[in-house]
């Protein structure tokens, strides 16, 4: 069967109508966004796609082989990229994310995602084993996941550093863990968060957005102020967030409503709270669709890892349907309220090069394993 043939597979139809789809309305959101605040951000983000979808174009036709042998190497380099944030990152909203080189800033923790993706489905593969892993079979994965997570969670990036943790407990479980092993590493889980929450590994202001979404998802009065990034300040954010998405209603305000609303008063609308712009906008409807969107991607990747002949492919294939599917969530989650505000951005619609680039990238491995998949 020749590329164009698969191409014109349904399920690869639908993946590529979902990433372009994606594309097209990241940019006319961050346009509407522009007009209300005196920005060009959908410039740079236009182009910052247009290059994502060459990437993708390029990654499409890669060799495999090539690809696994230079990923720990792209690993390494990140990580020291890591440890370069923390000492000569651009600090924006008291975090340390961004290195800036020439005119553009790249975010490695964006990037990381992808890489984690990679490195665990190469280890997973060459590692195989008849049985499900224990943990001590696990301690190489566990160095490869721990060590970014932790030089992300130290800019600090609490929800960066969580994703990238999922991402990879994805591929660790389609690959196979015993239950025991998944009941202990669950227990040190949730003692190694105790542990940082008592002795400050996690930041004062990263408790107060938890205990501000906690109080608030028990009707609760109480908004601890912290100080530094201000958990009332979070939840006005949060609130704002949720108004907005409320008065979209069923089918949206529409743009000359929209920018009189309350819109006018939700922060980081190109950003955190970019669904909050389109909800306004577009309402129930529009989400329905956008949502759709994001799960007909997830979706993509979940049936090519179904239907895929290499384990490698499976496993990255797996790894990339993390990588959109927890963004998604998370920041949708903490939009409408439903989780604390971790700065998660939305993938795609939401403005950053960096992340922009890596969904792209991972949707150009989806098209490489589709191209390659043999019928069956």
């Amino acid at each position: 069967m020749s590329d164009l043939a698969r191409m014109r597979q349904p399920s690869t139809l639908i993946g590529l109508f979902c990433v372009l789809g994606l594309c097209a309305i990241a940019i006319e959101n961050l346009h509407f966004a522009d007009s209300m605040l005196g920005t060009t951000y959908h410039r740079s983000q236009t182009i910052w796609i247009v290059v994502g979808l060459i990437g993708a174009g390029v990654t499409a036709r890669l060799d495999m082989q090539f690809v696994r042998r230079v990923s720990p190497f792209v690993y390494a380099l990140l990580v020291v990229l890591l440890f370069a944030v923390l000492f000569f990152g651009r600090e924006i909203n008291y975090s340390k994310r961004w290195l800036e080189l020439g005119p553009a800033n790249i975010q490695p923790s964006e990037f990381m995602k992808m890489s984690i993706a990679l490195m665990l489905a190469d280890w997973f593969d060459k590692k195989r084993s008849q049985t499900p892993w224990k943990l001590r079979q696990l301690l190489i994965p566990v160095l490869l996941i721990g060590m970014p997570v932790a030089l992300i969670n130290r800019e600090p990036d609490l929800g960066t550093s969580v994703c990238v943790a999922l991402i990879a407990l994805g591929v660790l479980l389609y690959d196979g863990v015993q239950r025991r092993t998944l009941v202990m590493a669950l227990c040190v889980a949730l003692i190694s968060v105790g542990l940082a929450w008592k002795f400050d590994v996690i930041r004062d202001y990263q408790k107060g957005r938890a205990e501000t979404w906690w109080h608030a998802m028990q009707d609760d009065d109480k908004t601890p102020d912290t100080g530094q990034g201000g958990a009332n300040r979070d939840n006005w954010q949060a609130e704002k967030a949720l108004w907005a998405v409320g008065s979209g209603r069923v089918a949206g305000r529409g743009d000359d409503e929209a920018r009189v609303s309350v819109l006018r008063h939700v922060p980081f609308v190109h950003t955190d709270f970019a669904l909050a712009c389109f909800a306004e906008r577009w309402g129930l409807i529009g989400c329905i669709f956008l949502f759709g969107l994001y799960l007909g991607l997830v979706w993509w990747a979940l049936h090519i890892a179904d239907r895929a002949q290499e384990r490698f492919d499976a496993l990255l294939a797996i790894g990339i349907a993390g990588l959109v599917f927890w963004q998604f969530f998370i920041n949708a989650g903490m939009v409408i309220g439903l989780l604390p505000v971790v700065g998660v951005t939305l993938p795609l619609l939401s403005y950053g090069g960096s992340s922009a680039l890596t969904v792209l990238i991972g949707a150009g491995f989806l098209l490489n394993i589709a191209l390659r998949r043999k019928a069956r």
